[in-house]
């Protein structure tokens, strides 16, 4: 089993939603969560935008089988290349040893 974490703009929601539906994952969590970065400015070269621009985000989890990871990672990696080049979604997974 797989402890997999997505992070993506809210505005992507429903891409996410749609994925873990294609996927047949119907329990996986949503939390959201407001992103930061360092290089606003370097990112937008705007003067206004001196300091963090805080990006509003959702982080979703699932515990699922290895196969069912890998399958969301290459979704994933497809979705990325379709969204925003500068904020696409990201995903990392996590061996789950026991669960109860």
């Amino acid at each position: 089993m797989k402890l997999i974490v997505l992070m993506s703009l809210a505005d992507y929601k429903n891409q996410v939603r749609q994925l873990f539906e294609k996927h047949n994952i119907h329990v996986y969590s949503e939390v959201e969560i407001i992103g930061h970065t360092a290089d606003t400015v370097k990112h937008y070269g705007w003067w206004s935008f001196e300091k963090d621009l805080p990006m509003y985000s959702i982080m979703y989890f699932a515990v699922i089988p290895a196969n069912k990871a890998e399958e969301i990672f290459s979704e994933v990696k497809k979705l990325a290349k379709e969204l925003d080049s500068k904020h696409p979604p990201r995903a990392f997974q996590i061996d789950v040893e026991k669960m109860v």
